[in-house]
């Protein structure tokens, strides 16, 4: 991963540096203000999540931890190995709010802290989330009660089960967030299904592009794709739009 982040910092651009009248309003307008936002109340959360050493038994149906294979882990361990980082909660939150993305899908609730972020964004979205984990579902919902959130769906169970017969096919989101099972196949099967989900103006975001060969793979296939004509790499985070009237372009973004 330190070769990957290297080539990042070498290549990504600034405002100065982007050509595209889409992605220079999406710097401007939206990572930048990412940087000066500030989530108190869901930070204070994590805080507290974070202190927590109760024990819960894990069914994980993804790629798993890289830093734990026990299905015995602490709220505390989870956190702070499968939370949205403060600087991306942040940044996923403008996106929604700047385009007005009013409904939402994330693939991988954890503890919450990421569906927090989400539908906190100043246009008051609705989220569905899918959680495959039982225990680590019920946790996030206390989460989402202690937080006063109540624009959340919260449906537990593996992902391709619960997009196939809980989704409505024609449903369509504006955004759709996908951080869970970082493997090769199983996020080529997820992305297929937010091409499907999604329209002209909406977002993918993929969370650890880099967290594995096998995601990373996967990332610069999608970019490739002649459905997806925008790509923006900000290296923990990935995310591509279809614009087909723009023209094809990838950009690797400072943040």
């Amino acid at each position: 991963m330190l070769k990957s982040y290297l080539k990042y910092r070498f290549k990504s651009v600034n405002a100065h540096g982007l050509h595209s009248p889409f992605v220079y309003e999406f710097y401007t307008k939206v990572v930048k203000s990412a940087k000066k936002r500030n989530e108190n109340r869901i930070e204070k959360l994590r805080k507290s999540l974070i202190k927590d050493q109760s024990i819960v038994e894990v069914s994980d149906l993804g790629a798993g931890s890289k830093s734990s294979k026990s299905t015995q882990r602490k709220i505390n361990e989870i956190t702070k190995s499968a939370s949205i980082p403060p600087k991306f909660g942040r940044l996923i939150q403008a996106i929604i709010g700047f385009y007005n993305c009013k409904e939402l899908l994330e693939l991988g609730t954890s503890m919450g802290i990421g569906s927090a972020y989400m539908v906190s964004a100043s246009n008051s979205p609705r989220l569905t989330t899918i959680e495959g984990c039982p225990n680590i579902a019920a946790k996030a919902k206390a989460n989402f009660d202690a937080l006063n959130l109540d624009n959340i769906d919260l449906l537990i169970g593996d992902f391709d089960t619960v997009l196939g017969n809980k989704i409505n096919p024609d449903k369509i989101f504006d955004l759709i967030y996908i951080d869970g099972n970082h493997a090769y196949e199983p996020t080529m099967r997820y992305f297929e299904f937010a091409l499907k989900h999604t329209d002209e103006d909406s977002f993918i975001v993929f969370d650890d592009i880099y967290w594995s060969d096998g995601m990373t793979k996967a990332w610069e296939e999608i970019k490739k794709l002649d459905k997806i004509h925008v790509s923006m790499d900000l290296f923990r985070m990935g995310i591509v739009c279809k614009k087909q009237k723009q023209r094809k372009q990838d950009f690797i973004l400072k943040y």
